[in-house]
């Protein structure tokens, strides 16, 4: 046991702490950053905070009362009462408003409006004159009634047990799953290459002889799994504390990101299936490492596993549109398409527990399996040079 965890922790020190790896784990937190600024830097140039006039012939904006504040990150514009429309194109031209409205007499009972301007009112700013007419065509009511008016209707969705809410607010949660399934597999693509290349090298250099003077051939290959395992974790667990910084540094400018929150069935499929299928993928890629020449030759070969897990996101688009398909259940049972088909589907519907028990059956069965063929495969190949391991003396009982 002892000698595993060395064969492990040697794994994971050799790519952690290397230049590679951590530009690979930055990098999605950079292109985080990058995204997260781009969206500050539009809302910037969105956010004119230039007076926008209006010509009020109804008298309903007689000692009008202040609109709602804006939701953050934009900021308050002024709205500038004009006498005549002459003094509103004056204005206008001068560069001191945005553009100006006019407000005609029948405005209440019509709702027609009239706008002029020579470059289009900012959309907050639209919204803004918006919500501060619908203040004040509401201020006779009773205020209870004004307020509920004012918010408008949302719908909310259950799921027939109550568990599950969907709504304007909390859309952005059933993303979540889709992103984490994301990165999970890049994570495992990205692992799984690692341990592939280590063995061939080692191979080729032949340090694996020097290696299995003192360690088992299955004590080695299960260390450099679980060694790699944990490099993959390590990405994740650094890309999902980023995005929990972003959240938090966020929820104060950005609204849709305040309802934010990971369902706990999430966090168990994680654990229960793309986790047995991150072993399955890391012991298949170090078959392959084992069982070709070089490094180059297993490069090619491994598009032959990495393609299936690939499969549920070229199959999105039916699989959130129908979650619950023959298709979509057929992928969530299947060793290497389960992972993101899974979690693609628990953000669109409630998963069965009968089908979350049977993937996680499905996947357990099949780490162990790829760990057997990793071991027998790592057993047969180490000492060939030159020469290729066939698929037929792998399962060979001779």
């Amino acid at each position: 046991m002892l000698k595993l965890l060395r064969v492990a922790l040697h794994e994971y020190k050799r790519h952690v702490f290397t230049k590679r790896f951590l530009m690979g784990v930055l990098s999605i937190p950079l292109i985080g950053l990058v995204g997260f600024g781009l969206v500050f830097v539009l809302v910037s140039m969105e956010d004119d905070t230039t007076p926008v006039g209006y010509v009020d012939s109804s008298g309903l904006l007689i000692n009008p009362l202040p609109g709602p504040a804006p939701e953050k990150p934009y900021k308050p514009v002024p709205f500038l009462p004009f006498e005549t429309e002459a003094d509103a194109r004056a204005a206008l031209e001068a560069g001191q408003i945005q553009g100006y409205y006019l407000i005609p007499a029948d405005y209440p009972s019509t709702g027609a409006l009239t706008v002029v301007y020579n470059d289009k009112i900012s959309r907050p700013a639209r919204q803004q004159f918006y919500d501060f007419l619908a203040v004040n065509l509401t201020r006779r009511l009773d205020p209870a009634i004004a307020n509920r008016l004012l918010q408008g209707s949302e719908i909310i969705v259950l799921s027939p047990d109550g568990s599950r809410v969907a709504s304007e607010q909390t859309i952005f949660n059933f993303i979540l799953p889709i992103l984490l399934g994301i990165a999970f597999m890049i994570a495992m693509f990205t692992t799984g290459g690692y341990l592939m290349q280590a063995v061939t090298e080692e191979k080729e250099n032949r340090t694996i002889e020097v290696i299995l003077t003192s360690v088992s051939p299955g004590q080695f290959m299960a260390g450099k799994i679980i060694g790699d395992i944990a490099v993959g974790l390590t990405q994740i667990l650094t890309w999902v504390l980023f995005g929990v910084l972003i959240v938090l540094l966020g929820r104060g400018s950005l609204a849709f990101l305040r309802n934010v929150q990971i369902a706990p069935q999430t966090i168990w499929l994680a654990v229960l299936i793309v986790l047995p299928s991150f072993v399955t993928l890391s012991a298949l890629t170090a078959a392959i490492g084992a069982s070709v020449t070089e490094a180059r030759e297993g490069q090619q070969i491994i598009s032959l596993v990495t393609l299936p897990v690939w499969i549920p996101y070229m199959l999105m688009f039916p699989l959130m549109t129908n979650p619950n398909s023959p298709l979509a259940v057929t992928l969530s049972l299947l060793p290497l398409t389960a992972p993101l088909a899974i979690l693609i589907r628990d953000g669109m519907t409630l998963l069965p527990a009968w089908q979350i028990a049977a993937s996680a059956a499905v996947q357990v069965a099949a780490a162990v399996g790829s760990l057997w063929l990793a071991g027998r495969v790592f057993r047969l190949g180490m000492l060939r040079y030159g020469k290729r391991l066939r698929l037929g003396e792998v399962f060979n009982r001779r």
